[in-house]
Parts: structure tokens; sequence; C-alpha cells
């Protein structure tokens, strides 16, 4: 069998070269031309020395690994070794998808034998058969990523809640919202956004009536429930053509999101819907997730104020 080292080695070079070009594309590294050429020419340079020359030294497996891992790490902007290992894992998906599928294209269309030569894979199939192989083997990466991160940020930003009040359930689903910082300004207790109609079943209308009633300056009767009064929290918030908003807050008995118990929480009622598609009924911020590290006595002591402040008003 002919060996062509010229054009084994132009074609490691340009096949290397794609496959390093790609592994910094996934790992959305910084790409440097000069040190992607660097990095394949020494991969192409490997591949024609073991070729020519047969020597057990340098045709073994910890070197071959050792080299592979020299190549990563050129290209590599990051010292960080997990970064590296990132680079690592997806330079081999990407050279064993990439080189499998030029493999059975080769079988499929032209059915031709492989060659191993001092331990490296010899081919008779034209380039473009490598070319087409990393292609479909790249498409293919960037499919399961793209399905990877849709799966995963659906399951991060979407979450099952249960609120609870007065042995009443209510079952909605919340969307996480990054700028949603709302916290209950006496207690600071975090505040979750939710759409009145998902929860009206909990709450007490008659309750909520009289309160926008006082909110929009008008003149009622006295209140009687003050049972549900205890639960009442006005909490003020700003937003785009709203700069000084009162939202009602209603403190529940239990909530839980994912099956985890939240402590400490305030529902904040909103009148409108956050989505024509209804695929959420809460907004959820961040603040929700934090680590509790609330005082029990001065939250007994704020609560009670609390209370009391409001009983005043609505008499």
């Amino acid at each position: 069998m002919i060996v062509y080292v010229d054009l084994i080695f132009i074609e490691n070079m340009i096949i290397n070269y794609a496959i390093l070009y790609m592994t910094i594309y996934f790992n959305h590294g910084k790409r440097s031309a000069i040190k992607i050429f660097i990095s394949s020419l020494i991969g192409s340079t490997y591949a024609v020395i073991i070729i020519i020359n047969n020597n057990i030294f340098i045709n073994n497996i910890v070197v071959k690994i050792l080299l592979s891992l020299l190549m990563v790490y050129i290209i590599c902007p990051h010292n960080n070794i997990k970064k590296i290992g990132e680079f690592v894992i997806v330079f081999y998906i990407i050279s064993l998808i990439g080189g499998g599928l030029s493999i059975a294209l080769e079988y499929t269309i032209f059915n031709n034998s492989i060659n191993i030569k001092n331990g490296i894979m010899i081919v008779n199939y034209p380039s473009i058969i490598s070319a087409i192989g990393l292609i479909l083997g790249i498409i293919i990466i960037k499919i399961l990523i793209r399905n990877i991160n849709k799966n995963i940020s659906t399951k991060n930003i979407y979450y099952d809640i249960e609120i609870i009040i007065d042995g009443k359930k209510a079952k909605i689903k919340g969307l996480l919202d990054t700028g949603n910082m709302l916290e209950e300004p006496i207690s600071k207790n975090p505040v979750i956004i939710v759409t009145k109609n998902s929860i009206d079943k909990l709450l007490n209308q008659q309750l909520l009536k009289d309160i926008n009633l006082i909110l929009e300056g008008d003149k009622i009767g006295e209140l009687t429930n003050c049972e549900s009064i205890k639960r009442v929290r006005l909490i003020p918030f700003s937003s785009l053509g709203n700069e000084h908003g009162i939202l009602i807050g209603i403190k529940p008995d239990k909530i839980i999101v994912d099956n985890i118990k939240k402590n400490n929480v305030i529902i904040g009622v909103y009148e409108k819907k956050f989505s024509r598609i209804k695929r959420y009924d809460a907004l959820i911020g961040l603040n929700l997730f934090k680590e509790e590290e609330c005082n029990y006595e001065f939250n007994r002591k704020i609560k009670k104020q609390h209370r009391n402040d409001l009983c005043k008003i609505y008499k």
C-alpha cells in the first residue's frame, strides 16, 4: 500500500483545525487562529512521525493522551483545570462522532477497507467524506446541546407551586423572574407575585375589595373579618409606568415550591394576567431561594406590631 505522507499531513492539519475550532466554539472560548494552527500542526506532525518511524515510545497510548491534552491546552484560554477538562471532553466527543460518521459513510458509499499503519488508521476515501462526517457530527452535537439546554432552562425557570390558606389549596405554575426581588418592607420576607384569578378560591373577596377601596381613597364601612386582616400586608413597588404602586400581600399558612416548603413567604395579589397563553400564574424572585437567616424573636415582634397597625387602620 502506497502512503502519501504529504496528503496525510495536509488532511490531518485541516481536520485537526476544524475539530479544535469547534471545541472552542462549543465551550464559548476566545478563538485564536495562531494557537489553533500551532495545535493542529503538532497533531499532524505526530501522525506523520508515527507513520514514518514506528517508535515504541512515541506510539504509546499515554503519549497520545498527553499529546491531545497538550493540543487542547494550547487553544484553551483558561488555566483552570476544570475548564481545560471541559475542553478535552468536547474535543474527544467531536473527534469520536466526526470520525465515526466518516467511517460509516465510507462503508456505506464506497465500501472500502480500513488500513492500520503503526497505530494510525488510514482509510481510502476522499477528503470530502471526512469533511461531511465532521459537519454531520457538528450538526448532531449542536442539536443535542440545544435540546439539553432547552430542557435545563425550562426546568430551571418553571416551578410547581402549592399555596395553602385556611385548609384550602391552589396549585399553580410559577416562572423564575430574575428581576423580581420584591420584599415585604417590614419583615423583608420575599414576595411571590400571583394572579388573582389563580387563587380566587383562597381569598376573602370582600376583604380585598374593601382594601382596594381604602387604597383608592374611597370611604367604606368597618371591616369585621379581623382574622383575615391578620394575613394582609401592604407592599410598595415600583415598575414601568407605576413608580409608587401598592400591592396587596397575603401571608399563607404554607407554600410549597417544587415539593420544598418555603417559610415566611408573602403572596402578592396581581389583578391582571402575566401571559395570554397562561403558561404561568406566578413570578418567583431569586430571593426566595436564599438561605433563611432570620431571628425568630425579631420576626415575632415585628409581625405582632404589624398586625396591630393593620387592625388600627381598618377600625
